[in-house]
């Protein structure tokens, strides 16, 4: 009886980071669509294959924080966590469909420079979340992560300038600029995701 109150308390650190993992995955696959965009239709398809997982990753936590008593953490702190990694995924998807249902026949001015800054953000998240347990270094991380999202409203703003100024059919433009603002939001994304961590990190520090 007393399993079903004390289980596999180790396992929401590991549905975590399986789901960081996965969001990493995205953020590589989007980085490289966004370079070369010789398989844009595969690579979109294998995206949405990783955000589907990703859901799924989502609603096991959900399920484990309906059925275990203690948790290791908050259970509202890995339920926001949790979201925060999600919308993340939910953002990396937006884009790559975005780019396939747009048609974009050659890399963006910017877009791979948005979407390097949005990948190292994901890979130091995604150590973030492999460190919750012993706190190893999370803090260092956290901002390095916002100094990245500085760096990535610098660079939207440099895009947009460019994009007006460059390019001249009035469709293409709408296109990459939505396309931007979207890389530009998953940037902000894992900002939030670093105040999640941050305050679960006060609370048990």
């Amino acid at each position: 009886m007393f399993k079903k109150f004390f289980p596999k308390q180790e396992k929401f650190y590991e549905l975590l980071t399986e789901l960081a993992t996965s969001i990493l995955e995205g953020a590589t696959l989007l980085n490289q669509m966004l370079i070369n965009h010789d398989h844009i239709a595969e690579d979109a398809s294998r995206i949405h294959i990783l955000e589907n997982k990703c859901d799924e990753f989502t609603h096991q936590i959900i399920h484990e924080l309906n059925e275990t008593f203690i948790t290791p953490i908050d259970r509202e702190d890995i339920h926001e966590l949790t979201n925060s990694l999600d919308n993340i995924i939910d953002g990396i998807d937006a884009i790559a469909t975005r780019v396939h249902l747009y048609k974009i026949q050659k890399p963006m001015a910017f877009g791979p420079q948005l979407s390097e800054i949005l990948l190292s953000q994901v890979i130091l998240l995604t150590e973030a979340v492999k460190s919750l347990k012993d706190h190893d270094n999370i803090f260092d991380k956290l901002v390095q992560i916002r100094n990245l999202e500085t760096e990535g409203d610098m660079v939207f703003r440099e895009s947009i300038s460019d994009l007006f100024e460059n390019e001249n059919d009035v469709r293409e433009l709408i296109k990459k600029k939505e396309i931007l603002e979207n890389i530009e939001r998953a940037v902000d994304r894992c900002q939030t995701a670093t105040i999640v961590i941050e305050g679960i990190l006060i609370k048990n520090i």
